[in-house]
């Protein structure tokens, strides 16, 4: 196994790398906790929104007595709610499949295999650390406005 931070080839039972001491493996805990929030989320919103709606045709149908207005009104609500239902169960069906260790349906092949990330070695900030050639002319420049020591007679 391959660390995805530094690409050093680390043992398969450490939880952190050895080189540069990124976390390999996620702990089983924020899987859970983003599984119950989502479950706990969908089921909220469905049964608030099922609430909501029963509420709104009540007082639609006692205020309005076009009945094709309070239809029209349901359908788009429903329509509202279950899509935002559908997407947070889209988001479960991806946690899940990541927990059974699944890879998700990709249309596009070449994203099937990752290559590890590599984390290249940090460079100085001092332009001039690594020049080995010859001096600027601004320095040489400072270099003759300093007092040089002179032997007087």
């Amino acid at each position: 196994m391959y660390c995805e931070r530094c690409g050093k080839n680390v043992d398969n039972s450490l939880n952190f790398c050895n080189g540069c001491g990124a976390q390999l493996r996620k702990e089983k805990d924020e899987e859970k906790s983003i599984f119950s929030g989502l479950l706990s989320a969908l089921i909220a919103i469905a049964v608030v929104g099922f609430g909501v709606l029963v509420g709104f045709i009540a007082v639609l149908l006692d205020k309005i007595e076009d009945q094709g207005a309070v239809l029209a009104f349901t359908f788009i609500y429903l329509g509202a709610l279950f899509g935002i239902c559908y997407m947070i169960m889209k988001q479960l069906s991806k946690v899940i499949d990541r927990k059974i260790g699944a890879a998700p349906n990709t249309k596009d092949d070449s994203f099937a295999d990752p290559q590890p990330l590599v984390q290249l070695p940090p460079k100085s900030t001092n332009p001039l650390e690594d020049f080995n050639g010859p001096a600027s002319v601004t320095e040489h420049t400072t270099r003759t406005l300093d007092e040089v020591p002179v032997e007087r007679r």
